[in-house]
């Protein structure tokens, strides 16, 4: 699209406000770009183990590492948060296009008694060193321990803050500089909540400095 000779639309935050539910929702949820599509695994108190797709996750910081997500307002019940707030654990899992089908599955409403894994037909994976489960399918696994949480005034919502406890990836997904190579892996990206991208041509800067007087 050429951005320089198309028509600009204007919106002020009342012309957004007076939009019918559904196209204002899938206006915000799309406008800031792709996210990473990840599925967020727990486990209830009860054992049961659960699964939904998570577009909010965001760098939290490297030294030491930590990674956080957005949790919707407590005004029903999110199985996610009770379970992470029980257990105390929560995984994080990236989406490949083929189980995509099964992934976007798992964030629709089940009871909760029913683990979403068994009912979309995707595999749970423990290890020995964090006790929530991890899609056995899925090429990056992190293993997280709830730390902290905060409350966002303007809309209730929660921001989780999870320390990382573990990652498992292929070993040639790492570069030796430590980047993932997600074009290799073809983990995918979300727009929304329902659009989701390959990952594709990747442009590779240096990393930025001043330049030298």
């Amino acid at each position: 699209m050429d951005t320089t000779t198309s028509k600009n639309k204007h919106l002020f935050f009342d012309d957004i406000m007076a939009m019918d539910r559904f196209p204002r929702m899938h206006l915000m949820n799309t406008i800031s770009g792709l996210k990473g599509a990840h599925l967020l695994g727990t486990v209830s108190h009860k054992g049961t183990p659960n699964l939904g797709v998570f577009s909010s996750i965001v760098h939290v910081g490297a030294n030491p590492p930590h990674l956080g997500f957005i949790m919707r307002p407590l005004t029903v019940p999110r199985h996610t948060y009770h379970n992470i707030k029980a257990k105390g654990f929560f995984t994080l899992n990236s989406i490949h296009p083929s189980f995509l089908a099964k992934a976007h599955q798992s964030s629709a409403n089940y009871r909760v008694e029913e683990s979403e894994f068994e009912a979309v037909g995707l595999q749970p994976f423990y290890t020995e060193s964090h006790p929530a489960p991890y899609v056995d399918e899925s090429p990056i696994k992190i293993g997280l321990e709830w730390v902290e949480e905060h409350h966002i005034k303007a809309n209730g919502t929660l921001f989780i803050v999870g320390k990382v406890v573990e990652v498992i990836f292929p070993e040639e997904a790492m570069a030796p500089s430590g980047h993932i190579l997600h074009d290799q892996l073809e983990t995918m990206a979300v727009s929304g909540l329902d659009t989701y991208y390959e990952a594709g041509n990747k442009h590779q800067l240096a990393y930025a400095r001043p330049p030298k007087s």
